[in-house]
């Protein structure tokens, strides 16, 4: 548990608080404007019901309506007729309001409404002044006022909780494009020459609509439109230019910003708006203004709110967020189980210790017999050349070589053979007891290591599981639109990074006619870039590929191979592509010949594979491919293995060989042998392979082959792969023909690795 910082706490409290009065000062300024601009939209000129309407809704959701007051009180004098019934009924209903509020601490919104009402009702006769007629104005706009309290309470309740992440609902949506359109209406006078304000908000705010909610956003750009046009009384010929705009943008939306201006562009050519020199139409002031505004809305910002406001997305991204909490909490207990791991292996820990025991053993055998001598204290008069004596002799007895008292023991003792007997006996079962603790402490060493490898191994699987992120762009569905218009049945697609790298996994339902190379030329056109793939895996009802971003290199393998006798032949080859730009090649030949030879190789293979995948060091790799080999055979059965791995961002290789024969590189002409001494897999749990690190560049080849070719070519390898090169032919295929000619009668492989 951490400890308590009081200061942290505070500069948190601080910076929360700074955090809140930044919000409240926004929805204060915010509330204060927008009030001014309602009060603009009147009825008849002497009623302003929107501004009312904001009034009752804002403080029904809770907010002070204070500044909202002050709003409507300065927009009442903005234009030659004040509206007098509409701020007396602020101005009574905002003070009624603030005595219940100080008598009671509490106000429901149901008498918050009543309250209005009251307020609205009392102050009409300030309407009838004006004669009978502005009194029916004052009842319609009573009523408008109600109706729109209710379209800006849902408005000012989703504002109030829009930092939580929830789905903006159809309710709340239908209301904010009523909102938008009350607020088009607040600046409909707004014209100069032939651009006209609210017509370039009026396309601004439809492009956006289309680009978050297609169809449903073409609507309310409709809606807006006809809101527009009935209120300014301007040419219908608007609401046909943007319907046609936004509909045909709305099929357009997925392609990009430039085709959503381009739909609006040839609407107002084909109604014949984009010339015109009236404000309220879709001309090329209004529209280059819009389309200004738009282009420079980030693409993040659309995302954002389309996530928001689509029931699909939003689903899609919490499924997302609580995958990737999962992961974060299993990620957690893996970590804990790997360092419980690591500190299990500390009980295996042991220090080897400077034992002198064979010769304090040997000792005392020697002294079991002397002590009943009388003259023992003649040969013992010297402590440390007593030892010395005693322990040349025990070593020259254990060799079995014939024994003579040896200074300071004396020659005539009579004691001399049992002597040699009670020594020779001590020295043995010294040695193995030493014996014993060496093997004892080798084993915990091997204990140890493991156990602390496997934690290792499960703190770096979990760092990785928490550091993944999952991709939540357009580009997953943009893969998969393009996969189902070339033909194929997606089951899944999923993007993620992991390690600094953007992996794409894509399952197809079987069946598929095509190779993956197809499928992966279509994920590029739709990525924009360059993909391997890094792993394939099939069933009966899918095929599920994974492809990441190229690395610089680019590293294949060539085989070629023949069958001694034509049965299955015991070598085995195969190619693993790691995440993070690696790949390995492995070369495997089991014991003897046929089946049982090749599921040796295989095994050796998978098993170096496995580890690979799991992200075990590579030291571990190295070092466990053999114990677990050996663990798995029941018969005294083994297999080499020669492995090349490579990062391909780099450049650097190791070349891992278990019992496996010379390899070769090929570089500028030049071939340069590689060489390692170790045992075969499975063998000995204590063999060790041979692990050779270099550099490779553009154009190296590494040739790696297998016993059968080595055995009837010793010498002769380098010079058939120098001839193969002068002659440009395959070199495999070079290599097995001049075995084949001088008798070569076991199971051959080549593997010609190149790098590009």
């Amino acid at each position: 548990m951490n400890p308590y910082d009081a200061g942290m706490r505070k500069k948190n409290d601080v910076t929360e608080n700074r955090t809140e009065t930044l919000i409240g000062t926004a929805v204060v300024v915010g509330g204060f404007l927008l009030a001014l601009l309602l009060s603009r939209v009147r009825i008849h000129g002497l009623h302003a019901p929107l501004a009312l309407g904001l009034l009752l809704g804002s403080q029904l959701a809770g907010y002070e309506p204070a500044a909202i007051v002050g709003g409507i009180i300065l927009g009442a004098f903005s234009e030659s007729k004040p509206y007098w019934q509409g701020v007396s009924a602020a101005l009574l209903y905002w003070g009624i309001t603030r005595i219940v509020l100080i008598a009671k601490k509490k106000c429901r919104p149901t008498v918050r409404f009543l309250i209005f009402v009251l307020c609205m009702l009392v102050t009409l006769p300030i309407s009838a002044i004006c004669g009978t007629e502005e009194l029916l104005y004052g009842l319609i706009s009573l009523s408008v006022s109600m109706l729109s309290s209710m379209c800006f309470r849902r408005i000012a309740l989703t504002v109030k909780t829009v930092s939580h992440t929830r789905l903006i609902t159809d309710i709340e949506q239908i209301a904010i494009a009523l909102g938008v359109g009350a607020l088009l209406l607040s600046v409909a006078d707004a014209a100069f020459l032939s651009w006209s304000l609210p017509v370039s908000l009026l396309l601004l705010f439809t492009m956006v609509a289309v680009s978050v909610r297609s169809v449903a956003g073409a609507a309310a750009g409709i809606l807006w439109s006809v809101i527009l046009t009935l209120y300014t009384g301007c040419d219908p010929m608007l609401i046909g230019s943007v319907a046609l705009g936004a509909l045909t943008a709305s099929v357009l939306q997925e392609k990009g910003k430039m085709l959503i201006i381009g739909a609006f562009a040839l609407s107002a050519l084909l109604f014949r708006t984009i010339a015109s020199k009236e404000p309220y139409m879709t001309g090329i002031p209004n529209l280059l203004c819009s389309a200004l505004f738009f282009v420079l809305i980030p693409k993040s910002w659309i995302a954002a709110i389309r996530n928001r406001v689509d029931l699909r997305l939003f689903t899609e991204q919490m499924a997302a967020e609580n995958v990737k909490r999962t992961e974060h909490r299993v990620s957690r207990e893996l970590e804990r189980m790997g360092k419980l791991l690591g500190g299990f292996s500390g009980m295996f820990h042991t220090e080897p210790e400077e034992d002198d025991v064979i010769d304090r053993w040997t000792v005392q055998g020697a002294l079991t017999v002397c002590r009943g001598c009388e003259v023992r204290r003649l040969c013992w008069r010297d402590p440390d050349a007593i030892q010395e004596a005693i322990t040349e002799l025990a070593e020259e007895a254990a060799k079995g070589c014939r024994v003579e008292p040896i200074d300071p023991i004396d020659e005539n003792c009579r004691h001399f053979s049992d002597l040699c007997a009670s020594v020779l006996l001590a020295y043995q079962q010294a040695v193995n007891r030493n014996a014993l603790d060496k093997k004892a402490c080798r084993q915990t060493g091997v204990a140890e290591r493991q156990l602390s490898g496997a934690g290792a191994a499960l703190c770096s699987y979990a760092r990785q599981m928490r550091s993944r992120s999952r991709s939540m762009s357009f580009a997953d569905r943009r893969i998969r639109e393009r996969l189902t218009q070339a033909g194929y049945d997606v089951e899944a697609l999923d993007m993620y990074e992991a390690d600094g790298s953007e992996l794409i996994s894509v399952s197809i339902r079987r069946p598929i006619r095509t190779r993956h190379s197809a499928i992966q030329w279509e994920i590029e056109q739709s990525c924009g870039y360059r993909l391997r793939c890094i792993r394939t895996a099939q069933n009966e009802s899918c095929a599920t590929f994974v492809f990441e971003q190229d690395a610089e290199l680019h590293a294949a393998m060539q085989v070629c191979r023949t069958n001694a006798g034509k049965t299955v032949s015991g070598d085995a080859t195969g190619e693993c592509r790691i995440p993070g730009g690696y790949v390995c090649f492995a070369l495997s030949d089991g014991m003897g010949r046929g089946r049982q030879a090749r599921n040796e190789s295989e095994a050796a293979i998978r098993l170096l594979f496995r580890l690979y995948n799991a992200g075990v060091e590579k030291e571990l790799v190295y070092e466990n491919v053999n114990r677990m080999l050996l663990a798995q055979n029941e018969s005294e059965t083994y297999a080499t293995l020669d492995a090349v791995s490579i990062d391909l961002n780099t450049g650097d290789a190791e070349l891992l060989k278990y019992g496996a024969p010379p390899s070769f590189l090929l570089r500028d002409g030049q071939i340069s042998a590689i060489t390692g001494e170790a045992l075969p897999c499975g063998i000995l749990a204590e063999a060790k392979p041979s692990v050779i690190r270099m550099k490779l560049k553009r154009n190296d080849r590494i040739v790696l082959c297998s016993d059968g070719v080595q055995d009837v070519l010793p010498e002769g390898v380098e010079e058939a792969i120098r001839i193969s090169e002068e002659e440009e032919r395959q070199t495999g295929d070079a290599l097995l023909k001049l075995a084949e000619e001088r008798g070569g009668s076991d199971d051959m492989t080549v593997m010609v690795i190149s790098v590009a």
